[in-house]
């Protein structure tokens, strides 16, 4: 069995983080302050002499411009960066774009809720992505993904990824918010809450004997370094 250890970093700050949009298959630039974490990160791994023996990021943009500024920006630059569609973040069908309190509010009528903080509260401690459940049943394009689809998706992409990792290697991953928060209760459950991840954080993951164990969780104490 493959042993690995993956650094599962979560893109930059987004024009659509910004404004508070949707973003799952569709996509928006990285701000400025977005681009400056990513290298800050790249330089923090550099100064604790972090390399990496392959690396990942999802097919979106902001995934990928991440990836190349850590590595660019932490003595990597000629790393090959390999792009998975399938780490791809969830698929919001016709809600792509939309304001993200304008779908709460959607939200919130669906499931008989009497405010968007009791959803979100809801949702937080739920124990399965409701977002998820409650996208696929209103999107009017019926594209959304069922929660069962975005977490065989995500599998189907971190098998590539080990399959395409040395043996005892460390690999870097930039993937998105849901996306990350799913891998990480896929691991353990309660491992985290409902909620993404700061944007360009990275969570440790270790794999051994076919197994995943979660090391940390949205550290961005290497971007401060």
């Amino acid at each position: 069995m493959k042993t690995l250890e993956l650094y599962l970093v979560r893109h930059g700050k987004t024009v659509f983080n910004t404004t508070g949009r949707l973003q799952g298959w569709s996509d928006s630039p990285l701000t400025p302050e977005g681009c400056q974490v990513a290298e800050n990160l790249g330089r923090g791994l550099e100064q604790q002499r972090i390399t990496f023996d392959a690396a990942f990021s999802s097919t979106s943009p902001r995934a990928v411009d991440t990836a190349r500024l850590i590595l660019n920006h932490s003595g990597q630059a000629g790393l090959p960066l390999v792009s998975l569609p399938d780490l791809r973040e969830y698929c919001f069908g016709g809600f792509e774009g939309e304001l993200t309190h304008i779908v709460h509010d959607k939200i919130t009528a669906y499931r008989g809720l009497p405010s968007t903080e009791n959803w979100l509260a809801a949702y937080r401690h739920g124990e399965r992505n409701l977002i998820a459940e409650s996208v696929h049943a209103l999107d009017p394009l019926g594209l959304a993904e069922t929660e069962a689809q975005f977490s065989a998706r995500l599998q189907q992409g971190l098998d590539e990824l080990i399959a395409r990792t040395p043996h005892n290697g460390r690999a870097l991953l930039v993937s998105h918010g849901i996306a990350i928060t799913t891998i990480l209760k896929m691991i353990d459950a309660q491992s985290i809450l409902y909620q993404s991840v700061p944007n360009a954080s990275v969570s440790r993951l270790h794999h051994q004997n076919g197994m995943w164990v979660i090391q940390s969780i949205g550290d961005t104490s290497f971007s401060l370094l």
